[in-house]
């Protein structure tokens, strides 16, 4: 079994991070090799995950169904899935508290069956709270950038109007001075910045650094052979997940 505890705070209104929280691209840019999600009813979404723990890499094919939504608070949350690596089947909860800065409180657990659950606890531990911590800086990084200012339109920080510009505006001769925009215009229109979700290679990477420093965690506090032979077969599984990588890279 997998828990998962904690909290990250946004620097930004709970409107906006409910908003984020309930969006099928933004959460389809936030999972952490997620290939597509597609909302299939109101409080449903399917799709499809490509996850690497340790030696054991695969997708999963499964639902994600929301429930106890309690607008803009919080929902809960129940995940299934399956495929080559094995079943996994969880249920957590995500609660908003505060207002810019608003914090989001997280917890849940997963059940894993198969291939991945053959993998040792703590690589898998450790994995689950990487690709966490990677989808929620993803989500804050996703958040800022809807919250900056639209691109101001071209020629708007140019040179100040001509005579002859300005007469027409001040009477309402000139385009737009009393109407909507002409067609094809962006006047009122806001195109905010696209926010990439991370490639598979960087979220590999990314892992492999966080199980890195949870083994050197390991070592610095262990007391016991047992634990050394835990941090040596996770060391053995991390250099496994570096050739894989890079290799796959090449």
């Amino acid at each position: 079994m997998v828990k998962l505890a904690g909290t990250h705070s946004f620097d930004a209104p709970k409107s906006e991070v409910w908003e984020a929280l309930l969006d099928p691209d933004v959460l389809s840019r936030i999972l952490p090799g997620c290939e597509r999600l597609d909302k299939t009813a109101d409080n449903e979404f399917s799709g499809e995950i490509s996850i690497r723990v340790g030696p054991v890499q695969g997708s999963f094919n499964g639902k994600v169904t929301l429930d106890d939504i309690d607008p803009p608070n919080g929902y809960r949350m129940e995940i299934a899935g399956q495929g080559r690596p094995g079943y996994v089947k969880g249920v957590g909860t995500l609660r908003l508290e505060g207002d810019a800065p608003t914090t989001l409180h997280y917890d849940g657990d997963a059940q894993l069956s198969g291939r991945i659950a053959s993998v040792g606890q703590r690589l898998v531990d450790s994995t689950a709270r990487s690709l966490t911590r990677q989808g929620l800086q993803s989500l804050e990084n996703i958040i800022a950038a809807r919250l900056q200012p639209a691109p101001a339109e071209a020629g708007d920080a140019g040179a100040a109007p001509s005579n002859g510009t300005q007469a027409a505006t001040e009477t309402g001769a000139g385009p737009g001075a009393n109407g909507p925009a002409p067609p094809g215009s962006s006047a009122g229109s806001q195109t905010q910045p696209e926010v990439a979700a991370p490639s598979t290679m960087e979220v590999g990477i990314n892992v492999a650094r966080d199980v890195a420093a949870d083994l050197a965690k390991e070592i610095q506090n262990n007391g016991s052979a047992r634990k050394v032979l835990y941090v040596l077969a996770g060391f053995a599984a991390l250099v496994w997940m570096w050739r894989q990588l890079f290799g796959r890279a090449k």
